[in-house]
């Protein structure tokens, strides 16, 4: 599945791209937390995901790195639409907001939110979001 390809792909990027002290330990507890994630997912302990996710939110990756988590919340929202839960991907989505800081990655993250609207065939929401994104790239 395109997911655990990213997966893959998120962890061996964040693995060489992550410098500091710390580093090693914040990417062996989310490399933890995002198989807990997805296999919550596969699982379908559906009400468990978005505090799972958190954890991953909460470590703090630096700005120069928030490409890491949007990779990390592309792949999450893609497993939960696969299993038809389109509200829990926003609900993650909308946490992201919370941890990132830079207008790339805020345009980022509503360009995934235009996605899930169109997936729901709200077109004027999904409009909406991407017309934010577009505002928020030419910053």
């Amino acid at each position: 599945m395109r997911y655990r390809l990213f997966g893959l792909a998120f962890f061996l990027c964040a693995s060489l791209l992550l410098r500091g002290q710390d580093s090693g330990e914040r990417m062996r507890l989310a490399e933890a937390q995002h198989e807990i994630v997805m296999l919550l997912i596969e699982k379908g302990e559906f009400d468990k995901v978005l505090s799972a996710t958190q954890v991953i939110l909460d470590l703090k990756f630096p700005a120069d790195q928030e490409h890491l988590v949007l990779v990390e919340i592309q792949m999450l929202t893609d497993a939960l639409t696969h299993h038809k839960q389109i509200t829990i991907a926003h609900q993650i989505v909308d946490a992201a907001f919370e941890c990132v800081t830079t207008d790339k990655s805020k345009a980022q993250l509503h360009r995934e939110k235009g996605y899930l609207y169109k997936q729901e065939g709200k077109a004027e929401e999904a409009l909406q979001s991407f017309e934010k994104s577009k505002e928020l790239e030419k910053k």
